[in-house]
């Protein structure tokens, strides 16, 4: 169905809101960041901002959730026609480095302000974020035990421990991107990861 001029112009302002928000929570934090900051942020008056958002939780809440969908939208078109058992994978970690690399204060306030909103905000946020990195980690273990089957990785290998180091690292390494504001590039990212792991789980022709 197709958005009339009003409709699309809400949604662009909505995105605007919501990226200025982003960069207002992750500098000044949940608790310090007001409305007024983030109308600031986007020169409007605080009055027609609250015509967008309810309050400062469901701002943050709509935010979260935004960037969820974009992330997955991304990630899923860097897996798209990836074939073998490393490009696949290699793709994943390369998503991850990359998406959250650009978007480091998303990354942010994601892990660090997302239990000071409402209970209500909070527990909704902590199941979405619960689900969906859930699934992403078990999407690495079913890749890891297909290729197991087809015998490309060794049988003694733990595919739950694998899965669990991989998205560990990758998560580490993005946390120090954060940090330290410094960029990493996703393609050394997964190729070290890899080689890393090549070496341990892969069966040697």
């Amino acid at each position: 169905m197709k958005l009339t001029r009003k409709e699309r112009e809400k949604l662009r302002k909505n995105q605007e809101i919501i990226e200025a928000s982003i960069k207002v929570f992750s500098d000044k934090g949940f608790y310090e960041a007001t409305m007024h900051d983030i109308a600031n942020a986007v020169e409007m008056g605080v009055g027609t901002l609250y015509q967008y958002f309810r309050s400062k939780d469901d701002l943050y809440y709509s935010a979260i959730l935004y960037k969820l969908n974009e992330f997955n939208t991304f990630y899923e078109d860097k897996l798209r026609d990836k074939q073998t058992f490393l490009d696949i994978l290699s793709a994943m970690i390369t998503a991850w480095i990359e998406y959250f690399g650009v978007n480091n204060d998303f990354f942010a306030i994601v892990f660090t302000e997302w239990i000071n909103v409402k209970k209500a905000f909070a527990r909704k946020l902590k199941k979405h974020l619960t689900n969906d990195f859930a699934e992403k980690y078990n999407e690495i273990t079913r890749l890891l035990e297909k290729a197991q089957q087809a015998g490309e990785i060794k049988e003694t290998v733990n595919t739950g421990i694998v899965s669990s180091m991989i998205f560990g690292a990758v998560q580490q390494i993005i946390h120090m991107g954060v940090l330290t504001k410094e960029t990493v590039s996703p393609s050394f990212v997964a190729e070290n990861v890899l080689s890393i792991l090549s070496s341990g789980i892969l069966k040697v022709p």
